[in-house]
């Protein structure tokens, strides 16, 4: 996330200059039950002001690090800079690696809900370019390739495991994770039209790194930040929270929390900085408790803005107000997926998604951002032993509550509900 602020502030001036936001006080709050949890980590602008809204407003707050970096010191010990001289050998770490991270550590606020380290860099992960490297093959004490390759994965780890140890260390009741790898790294094109056992070929370095990892975290984070205006969106955001959630139960059950961005990813350069389509935020509100996250936490960084930020803050809490309403329920329930995102988004077919909270009461999601917006479409789900038809409007993201055959749907503020 540090690399976004720097394009970010290039493209400030052309965020949403046309229209008004909806202050705070119009705008409804979602307050969580059991252990769901929503999470403000916007940052950079009306800081104070915002921070209490949000908090009125149902959200915890983030304790958000970039670790390797050196503010005060002007960047002359960034553990950053000094990685972009070192891809294949991670027996050697500079000088200032524990003194700047515990500095950094020890400078943050102790009272937020949970702790994040933001740490992303690229390593050497091509086996035989990083045993190439005389120096690393030496530290290592490997007396082949394949213990090499072991011993290789494990020291990248601490690069990662040592800043969240050391945060326990300090504040030992403050939940750690961390913003960068991840169980199942973002993707979009390596999911897509993808088999199952492709996805798995592509992520398998994920899961060898993890396992050294896992001990060390207290919550997942799948960074689900959107770069394409376009119905697969909804797909890759279910996708990439499903894949981590489902890859980290072989751990325990720690929650998934989903990193979100009301804007799009500035990757993209036609749309960035813009404000999601509707559709979008109406799902991004949704879809993370019904793929396998127990919360989600928005994320921006607005330097020098006034206010509340968003056009479309109102849109996404309306949205979101149907799983507060209902997330008593939603946090006892058990999460069933009948067929994975990534099937459902090759054959673009309707994403639905069920929660069982009895064997006669279940909440279900669906979307088929597929048709038309003024489009309906029926489609049948089943619900333990019993099959119930649920009509889905155009874009939209719907949420149905299932009582013994009954189907009441959550309607959210921007829709046509039926008198």
């Amino acid at each position: 996330m540090k690399h976004l602020r720097i394009n970010l502030i290039a493209v400030l001036v052309t965020l949403n200059c046309s229209g008004e936001t909806t202050p705070w006080e119009k705008i409804r709050a979602t307050p969580m039950s059991g252990d769901l949890k929503v999470f403000w980590n916007v940052a950079g602008g009306d800081n104070a002001y915002n921070y209490e809204q949000a908090k009125a407003h149902g959200f915890l707050m983030v304790d958000l690090l970039n670790t390797y970096s050196d503010y005060p010191g002007r960047q002359k010990e960034s553990i950053e800079t000094f990685l972009e001289t070192n891809k294949t050998n991670p027996w050697r770490k500079p000088d200032f690696f524990e003194r700047i991270i515990k500095r950094n550590i020890t400078d943050k606020n102790a009272q937020s809900a949970i702790f994040v380290h933001d740490i992303e860099f690229d390593f050497e992960e091509d086996m035989d370019k990083a045993w190439a490297d005389s120096a690393a093959r030496v530290a290592s004490g490997a007396q082949n390739k394949a213990q090499f390759a072991e011993s290789y994965v494990r020291e990248w780890a601490t690069w990662f495991t040592f800043p969240c140890r050391w945060a326990k260390e300090l504040n030992p009741r403050i939940p750690v994770g961390i913003y960068g790898i991840q169980p199942f790294r973002r993707d979009y094109w390596g999911i897509a039209g993808k088999t199952a056992k492709q996805i798995d070929g592509t992520h398998r370095s994920d899961a060898e790194m993890w396992q050294h990892i896992d001990p060390f975290v207290d919550f997942y984070i799948a960074s689900v930040y959107v770069f394409y205006e376009q119905p697969d969106s909804i797909y890759y955001i279910a996708a990439n929270i499903e894949e981590n959630y489902q890859r980290t139960r072989r751990y325990g059950n720690k929650p998934v929390y989903a990193y979100e961005w009301l804007r799009y990813h500035t990757g993209n350069a036609e749309l960035n900085g813009q404000e999601l389509a509707p559709y979008l935020v109406e799902a991004m509100a949704v879809l993370p408790f019904f793929t396998g996250a127990r919360g989600l936490v928005l994320w921006d960084w607005l330097p020098k803005q006034k206010g509340q930020y968003y056009q479309t803050l109102p849109l996404f809490m309306n949205s979101l107000g149907r799983v507060s309403d209902l997330s008593a329920k939603i946090a006892a329930a058990t999460l069933v997926i009948d067929e994975p995102a990534h099937v459902l988004w090759k054959a673009k077919r309707p994403l639905v998604r069920k929660l069982r909270v009895t064997p006669d009461e279940w909440i279900v999601m669906a979307v088929h951002p597929w048709q038309g917006e003024t489009d309906r479409k029926d489609i049948p789900v089943q619900c333990g032993g019993r099959p119930v038809s649920l009509t889905l409007h155009g874009r939209h993201t719907d949420i149905f509550h299932i009582q013994s055959g009954r189907v009441t749907k959550r309607w959210t503020l921007h829709q046509n509900q039926p008198q």
